[in-house]
């Protein structure tokens, strides 16, 4: 992922993402002046009962500060809650729409990009970040702003009150601010790092989750155990790390602030016996110091939020500002359908590392309704000329077309409508039969999936599953066998009808007798419709119109399967292994 901006830029875009809300915002942030200048009232009160009121036995004058103070606390709770509303509300969209954002930029991404992450830590993003974000954003700046507003208005009351007392007992703020930044500059490091390990074991934990049967089936568990042991701990000292930089800054910080404290009773008391202040004043003085430097607490903890909101934020727009690989060029058609499904690749180039090419300069034409096996040893580029056609890649060089259009000019929705691939890996949602089957065509009628299941084979296991079409098949199909998967997945693409079949490998996990039932169910998928399949079996290649034979990034051999195995050559090859390995 490009590094994002420097620190202070991360704080001000994060800000810039309470743009759509600020309206908002505004009001609720109207109703905190309102709700801290009521708050900041009855320290007043109580000096003017005593200078004016309690020294004239002015009980009459008494009794309206009290009633004032009622109808003062009255409207600070109304304004606090109606702030509180609107903030939340705020900050519960805000929230939903980032994470929105996040997941549309993630989907929008290409395949390269994802071999490049790790899924864990793209949640830990979407999820953890986020909550860290709105966190600061709204109730650390709603803090914020109050502490704020408290000090300025406490500063302004002590100089009108007295100001020689005002300006003395400001004095240590001056000095908390320099060991404020210094504290940033030092614990900045420590939260990101902090963050970063949290992603890192997000990440590992997903990963083997998702691989537990076969840490298990390896007896890795204790292995794996240490593994996650080491980051917990990395993550673990860098919390620990930014504790000690705290608990060594704030103990200072609170010394200094409070040493006010002193300054305001003894030069309070000082101006008293010169004539020059009052003791209502001093007891005023008194009752704003708890707004003075009680936030300096408050500020510890916005702080500590801020910086790692600062974290989170330099991994969301990491997220957010990474370059989309594979675009719709501005001014893209939709492909006309129906598609004919005639493919061609045009002197391409492509390769996932600079200066690496795994196809170079290779045509291939595929006529409408045609079916073409592409053969050969890994890594030679069978699977890479599938993912150019779907746009999962786009070629360095040479186009790819389909029906005589640049699939970089077509719209993608209308590309992957018309070329499906089906992977050797066959997916399945954690949902019902009903819902994966016709994942592409949400509108398909139960009789439309029937009939799809019909024809892949998978009606008969389906009517035995205990709700039939309402099953849940589990998280990634693990309730059902390869065979069956790989059928639910022959369906999903019948109701899809593409022109263009891109099958990878649909074979490649399956036993002999699965294998038999997925072909038949393949054949009747490929009717009518121009496949290209990639194989190591050549169970369907056999039944292939043409073969192609790639190596080192071009076509080696190509004809029909009578053809190449008069040749004698690579295909040959292959057809005597596989007489020998059956024999």
């Amino acid at each position: 992922m490009p590094d994002a901006a420097h620190a202070p830029s991360v704080v001000r875009r994060l800000y810039g993402l309470l743009t759509p809300y600020r309206r908002t915002v505004l009001i609720g942030m109207g109703c905190l002046v309102g709700s801290v200048a009521a708050e900041l009232y009855p320290p007043l009160v109580w000096g003017r009962v005593v200078d004016l009121g309690l020294a004239q036995r002015d009980w009459t004058y008494i009794g309206w500060q009290l009633a004032l103070l009622v109808a003062v606390f009255a409207v600070q709770q109304v304004l606090s809650a109606w702030r509180g509303l609107l903030l939340e509300r705020a900050g519960q969209q805000l929230t939903f729409d980032l994470r929105m954002r996040l997941y549309n930029k993630l989907a929008g991404q290409s395949a390269a990009y994802f071999e490049s992450q790790r899924s864990g830590d793209l949640l830990s993003r979407v999820t953890a970040d986020v909550d860290g974000i709105q966190d600061v954003l709204l109730r650390g700046t709603d803090a914020v702003l109050g502490n704020a507003l408290r000090l300025i208005g406490v500063i302004a009351i002590f100089i009108a009150l007295q100001p020689l007392l005002g300006g003395i007992v400001t004095l240590p703020m001056l000095a908390v601010a320099v060991l404020l930044r210094r504290y940033n500059v030092r614990v900045r490091p420590a939260y990101r790092a902090a963050r970063n390990r949290l992603g890192d074991l997000s990440a590992l934990i997903a990963d083997r989750l998702a691989g537990i049967r076969v840490v298990q089936g390896f007896a890795r568990e204790d292995a794996e155990a240490r593994k996650v042991q080491a980051i917990g701990e990395a993550l673990y000292q860098e919390g620990v790390r930014a504790v000690q930089i705290r608990n060594r800054t704030f103990p200072v910080v609170r010394f200094v602030a409070n040493f006010g404290n002193i300054l305001m009773l003894g030069g309070g008391v000082w101006l008293i016996a010169l004539g020059q202040f009052t003791l209502g004043g001093l007891l005023a003085y008194r009752g704003y110091g708890r707004y003075f430097y009680g936030p300096i607490d408050d500020l510890v903890n916005i702080n500590d939020l801020l910086q790692r909101a600062e974290a989170s934020g330099r991994r969301i727009f990491q997220v957010l500002d990474a370059p989309e690989a594979v675009t719709q060029r501005p001014g893209a058609q939709p492909l006309a359908r129906p598609a004919r499904g005639e493919v061609a690749f045009e002197d391409v180039t492509f390769g996932y590392a600079p200066g690496q090419p795994v196809l170079e300069h290779l045509n291939l034409r595929v006529a409408a309704g045609q079916r073409v096996a592409l053969l050969g040893t890994s890594g030679a580029g069978k699977s890479t000329l599938i993912g150019l056609l779907a746009r999962t890649y786009d070629p360095q060089a040479g186009r790819v077309t389909l029906d005589g259009h640049d699939v970089r000019d077509l719209t993608l929705p209308s590309l992957r409508r018309a070329a499906a691939v089906m992977q050797q890996d066959t997916f399945l949602f954690h949902d019902s039969v009903l819902d994966n089957v016709r994942y592409a065509r949400p509108e398909a009628t139960p009789e439309e999936v029937q009939a799809a299941l019909e024809v892949a084979g998978a009606a008969e296991f389906v009517a035995a599953l205990p709700q039939g079409l309402a099953t849940l098949v589990g998280e990634r199909g693990v309730k059902l066998s390869g065979g069956q998967r790989q059928r639910l997945a022959i369906a999903r693409v019948l109701l899809a009808d593409p022109a263009v079949l891109l099958l990878d490998e649909p074979t490649s996990a399956l036993d002999t007798e699965s294998e038999a039932q997925i072909v038949d169910a393949l054949e009747r998928l490929m009717r009518g419709r121009t496949a290209l399949i990639v194989t190591h079996r050549l169970s369907l290649a056999r039944s292939a119109d043409r073969i192609v034979v790639l190596e080192g990034g071009r076509v080696v051999e190509e004809g029909t399967p009578e053809a190449l195995r008069r040749q004698m050559g690579r295909y040959a090859a292959l057809e005597d292994a596989a007489m020998l390995a059956s024999d």
